[in-house]
């Protein structure tokens, strides 16, 4: 998806979840909708006061980071810690910079994650290869990078890909703001999802002109809140916030609908009518 729009989802996402593990598998499964649909971008927003939310916020901020970590380094990034007991069950992302272990000695062009261990007029990487790489300039030591590997000719050359013109989906990077206007600063276009919403069926001709008037990020509500109740503690509108509040669930067959679920839904939506 070109110029994907950005994720909103609450600090207490997962949180009604009766166990860490099931925490860790719900997480998983976000993590998989959102490099599905090539997302760069998730936004945690605080969606009620307490401490206990940030903590659950910052785990799933740390799930998700160790989910896009390319297997072969999560290793030496992440240390053996509580809140990491069920990564096991966490879904491989399979995007190209988490390449397979014999990927390497295909011959063609392959990109890998790589993390800089040294660095001075040289900088050494670990890209998950018996020796790590070597790269004639200076680097930022702990940085993560991407190496786009030539195999061919009985050889292998190296070329470090800016962030800016990396051909190929990376994964996303996930913050956190201290509230849901925090969250929606910088955006052109955005987007509310909303039982109470227009039906997305019938907004799609003004969405598509929408989606090309800039940066679009896309909000969605709690597990027990939805965004009007989030939005209305504080005294506003959705209205107020958004350019546009969707249904992209009309007619929803159950009570409630969780935001993994919304989230992939409406991906879906905009994938195939609104990818530019």
């Amino acid at each position: 998806m070109e110029n994907p729009p950005a994720i909103l989802i609450p600090y207490s996402y997962a949180y009604d979840a009766p166990s860490l593990r099931e925490a860790t598998h719900r997480i998983g499964f976000l993590g998989r909708v959102l490099a599905a649909f090539r997302i760069e971008r998730l936004i945690l927003y605080r969606d009620r006061e307490g401490g206990v939310y940030r903590r659950n916020a910052l785990l799933v901020k740390e799930l998700l980071d160790y989910l896009c970590t390319a297997p072969y380094l999560r290793k030496r990034l992440y240390s053996l810690r509580p809140s990491l007991r069920y990564a096991g069950l966490l879904p491989p992302l399979n995007i190209p910079t988490h390449p397979e272990v014999d990927d390497i000695r295909v011959e063609g062009i392959h990109y890998r994650q790589a993390l800089v261990v040294s660095s001075g007029d040289t900088s050494l990487l670990d890209a998950g290869l018996r020796r790590e790489v070597r790269l004639g300039r200076r680097l930022g030591r702990g940085s993560r990078v991407v190496l786009r590997v030539e195999v061919g000719g009985g050889g292998r050359r190296f070329k470090l890909v800016p962030s800016s013109s990396l051909e190929v989906y990376d994964g996303f990077r996930t913050s956190l703001a201290e509230g849901l206007e925090e969250a929606l600063r910088g955006y052109d276009v955005r987007i509310a999802t909303s039982r109470y919403g227009e039906d997305a069926a019938a907004a799609l001709p003004s969405l598509r002109d929408l989606a090309k008037s800039g940066r679009v990020c896309i909000a969605f509500g709690a597990y027990d809140r939805g965004l009007e109740e989030i939005v209305g503690g504080s005294g506003r509108r959705l209205e107020e916030l958004f350019t546009k509040v969707l249904n992209t669930v009309p007619g929803q067959g159950v009570r409630t609908v969780r935001t993994e679920e919304a989230l992939a839904y409406t991906l879906a939506i905009w994938n195939l009518h609104l990818r530019s």
